[in-house]
């Protein structure tokens, strides 16, 4: 039977972190429409992505991917709506902060993968607890997190494997997220569909043939046991 499609449960304790989560929504969902009123296009991705997707977790901020070159319109914006806003040493990354909640607003990501035209066909107006995201794609969430793992950040690979074991083949584009990793880390994208294969869960939504045929575009001889 294929995993529960819809979002991944809320698992909240206290009071006090139930305003938390509230307030961390609000804030980011109310950054977002003033971006989106202000004609700067940008999609969420990161941990309420993660949220809306495949599994809860902690997360202490709202990530907002921006377009190329939008970042100081964006702080313009936002700072003229409350948001304390600076830039980092990082410069795919800036913040924008209220209330003890941080937007980070990022240009791009490993790899100096951007938002494109791609990106964009694929994102998801989804609700997560109520307030509405232009959410970014799960397949370029799942290339992304597969693309930015490191020791560092160890729970990258697991938040990708939850959203395959929740979406149905139907409810996520293989063909889309073969192409994004073709063209950039293949290797890296058949280990995790290997590791996605020990997952009973994730196994019975990669579609059958997709890791030989990826595997062969490596170069690398498959072994008979793989899908």
């Amino acid at each position: 039977m294929s995993a529960e499609h819809g979002p991944a449960p809320l698992l909240l304790g206290s009071g006090s972190e139930a305003a938390d989560h509230y307030r961390l929504l609000a804030t980011g969902h109310e950054a977002s429409k003033i971006l989106e009123q202000a004609g700067i296009r940008h999609l969420a991705g990161g941990g309420i992505a993660v949220w809306a997707y495949g599994r809860r977790r902690m997360t202490k901020d709202i990530d907002l991917f921006l377009e190329h070159g939008r970042q100081f319109a964006a702080m313009d914006i936002l700072a003229r709506r409350g948001f304390h806003t600076r830039d980092t040493d990082a410069n795919w990354l800036y913040k924008a902060i209220r209330d003890g909640v941080v937007i980070d607003l990022i240009t791009f990501t490993t790899g100096d993968i951007r938002l494109d035209a791609g990106t964009f066909k694929y994102l998801r107006r989804q609700a997560v607890d109520g307030f509405e995201f232009p959410l970014m794609g799960p397949e370029d969430v799942v290339f992304r997190k597969i693309y930015s793992a490191d020791e560092t950040r160890f729970h990258d690979w697991y938040d990708a494997l939850a959203i395959v074991a929740r979406r149905g083949r139907g409810d996520f584009d293989w063909d889309y997220f073969a192409r994004l990793g073709s063209t950039r880390v293949l290797n890296r994208v058949v280990s995790f569909l290997f590791f996605a294969l020990s997952d009973p869960a994730a196994a019975e939504n990669v579609p059958p043939g997709l890791l030989q045929a990826l595997v062969r575009a490596t170069g690398v001889c498959s072994s008979s046991n793989t899908t």
